[in-house]
């Protein structure tokens, strides 16, 4: 249930942020209409100055009042060559700068009802073109004067541009953080499952043991035995026992190195193939109870690489240990060697449950488990494959694992060969 809210929470939260993020794409372009609206009155304004510079100089008016007389069709070009264009930008200048506006622009000046006017219609409505009418100047309302800035755009999204980038950049760290945070919290959930079921498995794993050796011990102790054979039976039992009990404890212990990050490696060079055979030889008795059988086929040339036999050979025991334990029946293992360029690769093969395709890329976490459905009799404190792919990576290789669900697995550890 408090998972539950808390994941609704999480999602809320995403929802605020996405909201937040529209909100402020929406004030960014409304603040560029705006500027827009702002910057069409300037120039407004700035043309209406223009114009006004322009009637008191009266020269300048009769020479246009000229050049219009003509009625040609080359009006800018008439403008030209009598002067006036210069005069008109000049005052065009004078008005844009009175009111701070600096971009270039483009300058016509067009008869209504022209072909030149019809097309810029639409773009005048628009605001691309900005227009004045020139009556005051030839006391005639047929000719206005055009201006157009080709970096108009740019002006509005220089400010709000930069703020709109820095904006959503922001909102999409904030989402990425708390994307990483919910992934850090589902790791800790599963972390803390995990923990759980290793603390139900530490107490059934060591009572086990611990009443078996009371029990044969409190037999003893009372004489309740007629012969010797009996008194070997109880001996064995609390050989056995305490046999199992030391196995957890090393498993404790490997642990503690696991959450210390501390193991104490002695490398050396050694041959993985006596390596093998050492692990198989010690997982004997484990299979034996089961009836199974462990088939090597090394077929490695270069065999010799620089590794603690020790830590190896138990990565090697655990992989082997799984085998066994994960089969229903009895247990048929391979486990074969080859050269891959400048590396050994060790492949340990059963025909037991296998392990689902979702469930794969959890197994090598600490105290991972994967679920077993109506299986509840396989042990484990779910720390061998952790404990395996800190070893391996230790002496610089990897370990991978291919299985399929109700077929078996195949995990394939990778060591760098020593050539020298």
């Amino acid at each position: 249930m408090v998972r539950s809210i808390k994941k609704y929470i999480a999602v809320f939260t995403l929802l605020i942020i996405f909201a937040l993020l529209v909100i402020q794409v929406r004030w960014i372009a409304h603040t560029v209409k705006f500027q827009e609206k702002v910057f069409q009155n300037t120039v407004t304004l700035a043309l209406n100055q223009t114009i006004a510079n322009l009637t008191e100089n009266k020269r300048v008016c009769s020479m246009m009042k000229e050049c219009i007389a003509c009625d040609s069709v080359k009006l800018e070009n008439q403008l030209t060559s009598a002067g006036v264009w210069e005069k008109i930008h000049e005052a065009v200048d004078s008005g844009l700068s009175a009111y701070d506006i600096g971009l270039k622009y483009e300058l016509y000046i067009i008869k209504k009802g022209s072909d030149t006017l019809k097309t810029k219609e639409k773009e005048i409505r628009r605001g691309i073109y900005y227009s004045q009418c020139l009556q005051d100047m030839l006391q005639t309302s047929d000719y206005e004067l055009v201006v157009r800035f080709p970096n108009r755009s740019k002006l509005f999204f220089a400010g709000a541009g930069q703020m709109f980038i820095l904006s959503v950049v922001l909102i999409l760290l904030i989402i990425l953080s708390i994307l990483f945070l919910l992934n850090l919290y589902q790791k800790e959930l599963r972390l803390a499952d995990n923990t759980k079921e290793l603390i139900n498995n530490i107490s059934h794993e060591f009572k086990t043991p611990i009443s078996s050796i009371g029990l044969a011990a409190n037999m003893i102790r009372k004489d309740r035995y007629e012969n010797n054979d009996k008194l070997r039976e109880y001996a064995t039992l609390i050989f056995k026992e305490n046999k199992k009990l030391q196995h957890q404890v090393e498993s404790l212990l490997h642990l503690a190195a696991i959450e210390r990050n501390e193991f104490d490696y002695k490398k050396e060079n050694t041959d993985i193939h006596l390596l093998i055979q050492e692990a198989v030889s010690a997982i004997e008795m484990f299979l034996w109870e089961k009836e199974g059988s462990v088939k090597t086929t090394f077929n490695a040339t270069k065999s010799i690489i620089f590794a603690d036999k020790l830590h190896v050979t138990n990565a090697i025991i655990n992989l082997l240990s799984n085998a066994v334990k994960y089969s229903l029946g009895k247990p048929e293992i391979s486990i074969r060697t080859k050269n891959s360029g400048q590396n050994i690769e060790i492949e340990v093969e059963d025909k037991g449950i296998g392990i689902p395709l979702k469930y794969q890329k959890f197994i090598f976490q600490k105290y991972y488990r994967v679920p077993t459905g109506d299986i509840h009799d396989i042990k484990g404190f779910g720390i061998g494959l952790s404990y395996v792919k800190k070893v391996v990576e230790a002496h610089e290789g990897e370990v991978k694992v291919e299985s399929v669900f109700d077929e078996g697995s195949i995990f394939t550890v990778i060591l760098p060969v020593n050539n020298g």
